[in-house]
């Protein structure tokens, strides 16, 4: 018999060149930095059973995301299958143990429907790709090469069925209805020639699952191969927190080169399925700005492989002469265009990390090359002498405080009493005339609530946050170690605070520094304050609010009902959501440092969203963050709406409402 001789000819040249073809990939994995991927295995199988084999991100999508599901279900089913006709070339009739029978005449069935709901799917991405008005995939020649490759899998499939019924003059129903419909259309051919067709379809079947396999390294659909590992060796961290540099034992800092990125970094470049879905709720691309995720994995991708003599390569010096990114394949302003917002990361549906590498880079950029502009410079000075990024006088922090009576941590502890509540006042809340007012608002309610707490006063620092995802990583550790230290020092254990980046500095960068606090955001204390009818809202505010999510509140700590709650409890208030909110709410441009950045390039991200929030007809934009509150009152003022339009932060309208 031939069959088996001209089976294993094609089997071992297909595995074999997909061997070759992976081995420099692969070998590429291994050449780069170390990553601490390997821990929780029990945390790490159940993401890859949820984003990977459950999909559980596709349906934010839903027609795509449908389409893509059945796609990938249709062929884990199918794949039972394809080994089974693989193995048919050296035991005919064999069958999986257990698929024979009642069991194999159900599979059957189940494998039919998926292979009909994958040609479903593959016509739905062939319409996305051809229709005349391009949607975020684009048109791209390989996704139709694939799909239409995936659909002749499927055929060929139905074919063999069709065949085999045809020549054993079988009836497919009810196990096989599509099989049974192939079957019908070839039995006026004569037993011999369904025969012939089945068996050329089960070659054809055969062949074209090697050559779709040998396609999967060298393009897009990679992924095939690289996502369902990417999954599991995802980022178990808290979301947000960025890796902690060792500042004393390190002569370089940052990612220069292909060379610094990490075997996770590489594998995220080989998983990007490039669907685009990281460019939809993207401020940079929504506005015009250098900045896009999908360009800049292929750009380090397309580094990797052409890096790849020197990578691979055991001598160091050509590592250490490798062409930097930043300036080569990735420009300046790619990188500090980013806001450092999360919607990417939250809408891939296979974990790709965008954040940590934007920020490695400008590591670099920061500690080794002092390439910083000139008001981002003039941040981290204010940080350096006065513990704020406004430079004004450390003494003045507490100010706002005069005349109000409120303790300050050194002489509760002084009085020897119980540590209360710190309320952590913040860079804004402290040194901004018009953040100052969410501030007495937030002491107005505490009393009324009769919540005791007490403030550091001229001791408290800024957290640091802005430093740190600016690159300045020397820096931001100054300041978080004497931070911690000093509230250590008081044994604080609750902190409250109005800025969603305090909160996340304090919540998940502080701890890798021995840190450990509960941290409450002041939306989350105000809902719970109403429900439980500690504080009663009686005044009235008649107005729309339409209120804004910030991405560090929202995106980064999933606090969505909270304000929400806040706003249904104003008597006489009704909410107006933004069109964009929740998770896919659009960044005001302030994070990520870009709140001391001049933005020169595209429409303002302030603007782009301040129009999204005029165009409600709300009375009130709404926000719970200082950050989002000064970039939308800015961009209400430049719309020429401050008249017709306020920009009130949550606190201020429950202060109002007392």
């Amino acid at each position: 018999m031939l069959t088996p001789v001209v089976m294993s000819c094609l089997l071992l040249l297909g595995l074999g060149v997909f061997t070759a073809l992976m081995l420099p990939r692969v070998r590429l994995l291994f050449a780069a930095q170390s990553d601490a991927r390997f821990g929780d295995w029990g945390a790490r199988i159940a993401g890859t059973l949820k984003f990977a084999f459950g999909q559980w991100r596709m349906p934010r999508d839903p027609v795509a995301g449908l389409a893509h599901i059945f796609i990938f279900s249709g062929f884990l089913v199918v794949s039972i299958a394809t080994v089974t006709h693989f193995m048919q070339a050296y035991a005919p009739g064999w069958a999986f143990p257990g698929l024979r029978g009642v069991v194999g005449s159900v599979y059957a069935l189940i494998k039919e429907l998926f292979e009909t709901l994958v040609l479903l799917g593959v016509t739905y991405g062939l319409w996305r790709r051809l229709k005349p008005t391009p949607t975020r995939v684009g048109r791209s020649g390989e996704g139709v090469f694939v799909l239409g490759m995936i659909a002749f899998l499927m055929l060929t499939d139905f074919l063999v069925t069709g065949g085999e019924l045809a020549a054993n003059a079988t009836v497919g129903l009810p196990y096989m209805p599509m099989g049974h419909l192939v079957c019908l259309m070839l039995r006026p051919l004569g037993t011999e020639a369904a025969t012939l067709v089945a068996h050329a379809a089960w070659w054809a079947h055969c062949v074209a699952i090697l050559v779709f396999l040998n396609f999967l390294p060298i393009g897009k659909h990679f992924h095939v191969i690289t996502a369902i590992p990417n999954v599991f060796f995802r980022n178990l961290l808290p979301w947000g927190q960025i890796q902690k540099l060792n500042l004393e034992d390190s002569e370089s800092f940052g990612i220069r080169s292909t060379a610094d990125l990490t075997w996770s970094m590489v594998l995220n470049t080989y998983a990007c399925t490039e669907c685009g879905r990281c460019t939809v709720y993207c401020p940079t691309v929504l506005t015009g700005k250098p900045l896009e995720h999908r360009q800049l994995n292929l750009d380090l991708k397309h580094a990797l492989y052409a890096d790849q003599a020197a990578l691979l390569a055991k001598d160091p010096k050509k590592r250490e002469e490798l062409p930097a990114l930043v300036g080569g394949k990735i420009t300046s302003e790619t990188i500090w265009a980013c806001t450092t917002c999360g919607s990417c990361e939250l809408e891939c549906p296979v974990l790709i990390e965008n954040v940590p590498r934007i920020i490695g880079m400008r590591q670099e950029r920061v500690l080794m090359q002092g390439d910083v502009a000139p008001e981002l410079a003039r941040a981290f000075k204010g940080m350096e002498n006065n513990n704020n990024p406004w430079g004004i006088g450390a003494d003045q922090r507490d100010a706002w405080a005069n005349g109000l009576d409120i303790p300050r941590m050194a002489d509760v502890a002084a009085a020897g009493k119980e540590t209360p509540l710190l309320y952590w006042v913040g860079c804004a809340g402290s040194f901004d005339d018009r953040m100052k007012k969410i501030t007495w608002a937030m002491v107005k309610i505490l009393r009324a609530a009769g919540i005791e707490f007490a403030i550091l006063g001229q001791e408290e620092g800024c957290t640091g946050d802005s430093a740190r995802r600016a690159g300045n990583e020397y820096l931001f550790q100054a300041m978080a170690t004497a931070n911690v230290e000093l509230l250590n020092n008081y044994k604080v254990k609750r902190i409250l605070t109005h800025c969603p980046h305090c909160l996340h500095t304090l919540q998940v960068d502080y701890p890798q520094f021995g840190g450990q606090y509960e941290v409450i955001h002041h939306t989350q204390l105000l809902a719970d304050l109403i429900a439980s009818g500690k504080l009663k809202l009686t005044q009235e505010v008649k107005a729309n609010i339409a209120y804004h999510d910030s991405c560090y509140l929202g995106r980064y700590h999933e606090i969505y009902d909270a304000p929400r709650q806040i706003v249904a409890a104003l008597p006489g208030a009704t909410l107006k959501e933004l069109p964009r909110h929740g998770s896919r709410s659009v960044c005001c441009g302030a994070g990520g440092s870009r709140f001391w950045l001049e933005e020169k390039i595209g429409e303002r991200i302030n603007l782009h969203r301040s129009k999204e929030a005029v165009a409600t007809q709300a009375e009130i934009v709404g926000s719970a963050c200082p950050f989002c509150l000064t970039m939308l009152k800015d961009g209400v003022a430049a719309l020429n709406q401050e008249d017709k339009v306020r920009t009130l932060d949550l606190a201020e309208l429950v202060a109002q409402a007392l």
